[in-house]
């Protein structure tokens, strides 16, 4: 979280009114949800901002350690299925290290990823690839209880 505060207008602190200009520019471009898997309803509320982001030329990344989504799914949602790229990762370290990458390219509107709670440097990492990539990202962790039942109608075998 950033503060500002309130610096008299001397020469002598011009650093810290840079400081505090930057910090109220800064925008918090990567969340982390945690959700029930079998109440999907908490994904349905990103639809309509990742329907906005899918506007944008560039395209949109789902990131799943475990399988591709499924494309009848992205549809169903109102997604072009033409900007979307989904990728299985094969670890969730490998999972971190391509969001970063792809948080940090520019080449995607949103990013998101199915992961659990992230370590403070991971997070403070995919922070900032993401506002240098200009880049959303939503980091989706399913509870705990149902982390190995993820909704069926979510994820298929094939990206069909």
């Amino acid at each position: 979280m950033y503060t500002t505060s309130i610096v008299a207008n001397n020469a002598s602190n011009a650093p810290l009114r840079e400081l505090n200009a930057h910090a109220s520019k800064a925008v918090n471009l990567v969340s982390e949800i945690v959700y029930d898997p079998q109440n999907p309803f908490t994904l349905h509320l990103l639809m309509p901002f990742l329907q906005q982001l899918g506007q944008q030329e560039r395209w949109q990344l789902w990131l799943s350690p475990e399988r591709r989504l499924n494309r009848h799914w992205i549809s169903r949602l109102g997604l072009s299925e033409r900007k979307s790229v989904s990728l299985r990762t094969a670890s969730i370290q490998e999972s971190v290290q391509t969001l970063e990458k792809a948080l940090r390219s520019g080449n995607f509107s949103s990013v998101t990823a199915w992961l659990p709670a992230l370590s403070v440097e991971d997070r403070q990492r995919l922070d900032l690839a993401a506002e240098e990539g200009d880049c959303y990202c939503f980091i989706l962790q399913p509870m705990a209880t149902y982390r190995n039942n993820i909704s069926h109608d979510i994820f298929g075998n094939h990206w069909h």
